[in-house]
């Protein structure tokens, strides 16, 4: 068994074909050739690391001792498919020899590890309105859909309460859109682990043409989803394990519309660290909730049918705010 493991795990790293270029070379995915090939029994993943390394093919991290968080962070928790989604965006990329700047805009399952992919020539509004439909198309409406404080996508100054049209395109299509806090990527991290993974393999190759960098997209996008096995949904891909679910996708010829929709009811929920001052910042406004939780995370909460916002503190109504949006 250890001989056998020792070979997978060599002919993984080699990446020698296409269909193995991002393969990943880890003890899960080992254990999934073993089974594959019949091994009887078959090896825990403990087992497989510690053959890796008494032969030395690992390189283990060093494992700190966690600190004791002050809070436990208010962030929305992925336990099935579509629960939560992550978007991000790469770039600006530029291929060899032109001076034309590219973008890869990355939508992750939280739960599954599925992912869509797609090339843009911006970042603007229109794109992040298109990605979207791709990504519905591709791995369903999720319940909710976090992102990074983008002013572009969030809204800024007097026409913030009029809520951007991506907002305004989540909350029509049942979509609750989560806003992390300005500046604090790690709270994306299951998105932001996979781009600082799929970069290296991917940009170690050079790029003349927009559409060869859009095919390796896809043919990237197609082994993640049907190659990576994850140890939470029983050593399967992603696309095996959605076989058997239900998820709501938009059809494959529906086109993203891309103009400001009528506010939806809904709610957007903004997760938001308390400043020095004791105050709170959402959509251009600040909220003042006291210097005692200076350093805390909030969840505040605008909701468009009830035309108010509300702070939450650990799960409990902390402050509430009359809160009129603009539908305009």
């Amino acid at each position: 068994m250890e001989r056998t493991s020792l070979s997978i795990r060599r002919r993984l790293q080699a990446h020698a074909s296409p269909a193995t270029r991002y393969r990943l070379t880890g003890a899960t995915a080992i254990r999934a050739e073993l089974k594959a090939l019949g091994i009887r029994p078959l090896p825990c993943e403990r087992t497989i690391e510690r053959a890796l390394q008494r032969n030395g093919l690992t390189a283990p991290r060093v494992r700190l001792t966690p600190l004791l968080p002050r809070q436990d962070y208010p962030g929305p928790q992925a336990r099935a498919s579509n629960e939560l989604h992550e978007v991000d965006l790469v770039g600006p990329l530029y291929l060899k020899g032109s001076g034309h700047r590219d973008y890869i805009w990355v939508g992750k399952d939280a739960f599954d590890g599925a992912v869509c992919l797609r090339l843009a020539n911006s970042r603007r509004m229109g794109e992040v309105l298109w990605f979207l439909g791709e990504c519905w198309k591709d791995l369903g409406r999720p319940e909710q859909v976090q992102r990074d404080d983008a002013r572009g996508l969030a809204g800024w100054g007097p026409a913030a309460r009029a809520l951007s049209r991506v907002t305004r395109r989540c909350l029509r299509f049942g979509v609750s859109p989560v806003f992390i806090p300005a500046g604090e990527p790690q709270f994306n991290g299951s998105v932001e682990n996979f781009n600082g993974w799929f970069q290296g393999p991917l940009l170690q190759r050079h790029f003349k043409r927009s559409g060869d960098l859009r095919r390796e997209l896809a043919r990237l996008q197609e082994a993640v989803n049907t190659q990576h096995v994850h140890p939470r949904l029983a050593g399967k891909p992603p696309a095996a394990h959605r076989q058997s679910l239900r998820l709501p996708k938009l059809p494959a010829s529906f086109v993203a519309p891309t103009r400001k929709l009528p506010l939806a009811q809904g709610r957007v929920p903004f997760l938001r660290r308390v400043s020095v001052a004791g105050t709170v910042t959402v959509l251009s406004q600040s909220y003042r909730v006291g210097k005692r939780h200076r350093g805390l995370y909030l969840r505040l909460v605008p909701d468009t049918k009830r035309g108010q916002l509300t702070a939450y503190l650990e799960g409990r109504v902390l402050e509430r705010w009359p809160y009129k949006l603009l539908n305009d």
